[in-house]
């Protein structure tokens, strides 16, 4: 089974009228249209690895980017890992905000004002790899950061990702619309993060669309 036999059986799974059309996908034959792709598959001693690439196309040649990493015991589970990652990060922000699929567990659905503009914004769960504590003032830190952002766009897309990778070494990625937010990642540096020598990580998905 393909990647994108695999991503059409998931939003078939959520009751979508899906049309295959060349490396994409369509709801009700409309955009957006998404499609997906793996890429640098890594065999090791005990294992495997791959990279899951989830694509958003929007109108005006706008592109929503996801990466995923998955391991297993060979490909065929390493790319299992990797759609599970999907489904539990970003998967439900994707149905809400553009299929008007809800899962109130998944993805919360509020309105902000911003600087005196109405938006929906579709965030989704942390999600967490490892033993540690969510920092308490984390969420509050993002969106205080969304609050100071001049937005002229119709749609934005806010990724955040986390690695503490062995207590000295740490990992912060932080995109506005596939772009380096730098503001936010100064903003999250001084966020008061679990000291450990252990790997864990945090990633975060947010879609704001204005009304």
């Amino acid at each position: 089974m393909t990647t994108l036999e695999i991503l059409a059986n998931i939003l078939r799974a959520h009751e979508l009228n899906i049309l295959e059309y060349k490396d994409w996908i369509l709801v009700d034959e409309q955009l957006p249209a998404i499609s997906a792709s793996t890429r640098e598959y890594k065999e090791y001693e005990k294992g495997a690895s791959i990279r899951l690439d989830i694509t958003l196309l929007l109108g005006n040649k706008k592109v929503i980017r996801e990466s995923f990493e998955g391991i297993g015991k060979d490909e065929i589970s390493a790319t299992q890992n990797a759609f599970q990652n999907f489904a539990a990060n970003s998967l439900y922000v994707l149905l809400s905000a553009f299929w008007q699929v809800k899962n109130e567990e998944q993805t919360g659905v509020e309105e902000w004002d911003i600087q005196g503009n109405l938006w929906n914004v579709y965030i989704g769960n942390f999600g967490c790899k490892g033993d540690f504590n969510i920092p308490h003032d984390l969420f509050k830190t993002i969106e205080e950061q969304i609050q100071k952002e001049d937005l002229k766009e119709d749609i934005y897309w806010l990724q955040f990702y986390y690695a503490n990778i062995n207590g000295k070494e740490k990992i912060i990625e932080t995109l506005k619309n596939n772009e380096n937010w730098p503001e936010l990642l100064n903003k999250i540096k001084n966020v008061d993060w679990d000291d450990s020598d252990k790997f864990y990580s945090l990633r975060n998905f947010i879609i704001l669309k204005r009304k």
